[in-house]
């Protein structure tokens, strides 16, 4: 069996919160391969993008603010709000530290 791997955690701020963003999990091809397949495996895009979120994609959803940092309504974010998230959050990954 092989090793496991120690994921690299970024946290990065968005819209006044911090969040944290597992670099491994996000570089990993079989992670990236099930977020390109999500109109065919919505579940294993899910489960790939909780991977990346540290297992907190629901809470991220939950807590995401608006431009003007309004937290979300009990349906979560809107997917623009969620699109700038996930810009932000490749970012901080493609970010030399």
């Amino acid at each position: 069996m092989a090793e496991k791997k120690k994921h690299e955690i970024v946290e990065f701020e968005f819209r006044g919160q911090r969040f944290e963003v597992d670099k491994t999990a996000f570089a990993s091809l079989k992670v990236q391969t099930a977020l390109s397949l999500g109109e065919k495996d919505p579940k294993a895009a899910n489960e790939a993008m909780d991977l990346i979120c540290c297992g907190h994609l629901v809470d991220y959803i939950d807590r995401v603010p608006d431009a003007d940092g309004a937290a979300p309504d009990e349906l979560g974010c809107s997917t623009e709000d969620w699109d700038a998230f996930t810009k932000a959050m490749g970012e901080a990954v493609a970010a030399k530290n």
